[in-house]
């Protein structure tokens, strides 16, 4: 049994037809050795997924390529990492189900168009950013707000290539989540010094964030 409904599925072929450009790519580094239930969803969640359009390709690594894994920008494993000849680091550590679901969705075609649904003063304000800039956001897979500041951060990474925003499932890593002192989602950490907490608007994630090169 699948994880799309057929309707879903429908929709989803609709709407990747309708808006897909360019071929996309899931990068998903995953260990071969873990048979959990949390892998294997994950894994079966993306296979099935890509099925739904022809721009759409999954590629399955091993977490213990160590210098694969470090190459495209990771530190953690499991991870999902959405690619195109569009700028943009889009990235998933751990499982993007529940509400995250709809951020794959959108990163997806946002990376296969030329989607950008950003104010003209925010991308000016991002094209400033000379300096490298790591935003990881903590989640939960049932936090009906996190997915804003996930699309938030993604969308950022789009104008800048200095920009690397990933999504971090904070019950699939609790150990990094405790040192980050997160006990409430979305919580957000920008290169392990600025953080902050909320599904802020575009102006407010903005300034936040600015507070790291200022």
């Amino acid at each position: 049994m699948g994880f799309l409904r057929e309707e879903d599925k429908e929709y989803l072929r609709g709407e990747f037809k309708k808006k897909l450009k360019r071929k996309v790519e899931l990068l998903h580094f995953t260990d071969k050795n873990n048979q959990s239930e949390y892998s294997r969803d994950t894994r079966a969640l993306l296979e099935e997924l890509v099925e739904l359009n022809e721009y759409l390709t999954l590629t399955i690594k091993d977490c213990s390529d160590k210098e694969e894994l470090e190459s495209e920008g990771l530190e953690l494993c499991p991870s999902t990492k959405i690619k195109s000849e569009r700028r943009g680091f889009m990235n998933f550590y751990g499982a993007p189900a529940g509400y995250e679901f709809q951020s794959l969705v959108e990163d997806i075609i946002d990376m296969g168009s030329d989607n950008l649904p950003l104010p003209p003063d925010i991308v000016k304000e991002l094209s400033k950013i000379s300096k490298p800039m790591d935003i990881k956001i903590f989640i939960t897979a049932m936090c009906p707000y996190c997915t804003k500041a996930v699309r938030t951060a993604h969308l950022f990474s789009l104008v800048n290539d200095n920009i690397k925003a990933s999504m971090v499932d904070s019950h699939g890593f609790p150990e990094l989540a405790m040192k980050h002192n997160v006990s409430s989602v979305p919580h957000i950490v920008v290169n392990d010094n600025v953080s902050f907490v909320g599904a802020l608007p575009e102006e407010e994630f903005l300034a936040k964030i600015m507070e790291v090169i200022e």
